[in-house]
């Protein structure tokens, strides 16, 4: 297949489907690795282009595996090993062969990741946010922000998102 268009199509994939609390909602991975790359922008203006480009692309390689959730990879780490080889057989199967990141912009697009699924998480099942994995999450986003010199970005952020009705 056309790499660009397997991309394309790829795009479609589902985030949140292995989730029960949230597999109802519709969240393409387009809009999301969109948003990530929107706070990512807006929270790291002096972003390089490679840093933007896997903002944008970070997810694709979902598109050959699935949207696992991150409990079945952190407690089975062969699973997650596993999946970053067939995911990243994906991406390149879609012309993404783009340059690593520092270990900086790692954490840095991690943030912004998982960023995304709090505020996901805020504005379709907003009750979560009480819960020990939604604040465990929330801790380690300030912990990587803190240590990438980001953590006034990001507080003022969830305190916003945390405050909206």
């Amino acid at each position: 297949m056309n790499p660009t268009l397997r991309a394309w199509l790829a795009s479609f994939t589902r985030r949140w489907h292995t989730n029960p609390d949230l597999c109802d909602t519709h969240d393409p991975i387009a809009g999301h690795q969109g948003r990530v790359a929107l706070l990512l922008l807006s929270i790291y203006p002096e972003a390089s282009r490679t840093l933007l480009a896997h903002a944008i692309t970070h997810d694709q390689g979902e598109a050959g595996s699935c949207d696992c959730s991150y409990e079945a990879k952190r407690t089975n780490p062969q699973l997650a090993g596993l999946l970053r080889r067939l995911e990243g057989d994906e991406i390149a199967a879609q012309g993404f062969n783009l340059p690593n990141l520092t270990a900086r912009e790692e954490k840095i697009l991690k943030v912004c990741d998982w960023l995304d699924s709090y505020l996901w998480m805020l504005k379709h099942a907003r009750h979560l946010a009480v819960r020990a994995d939604w604040i465990a999450q929330r801790t380690v986003i300030l912990v990587l922000a803190d240590e990438v010199g980001l953590d006034e970005e990001v507080t003022a952020l969830l305190v916003a998102g945390e405050g909206r009705a």
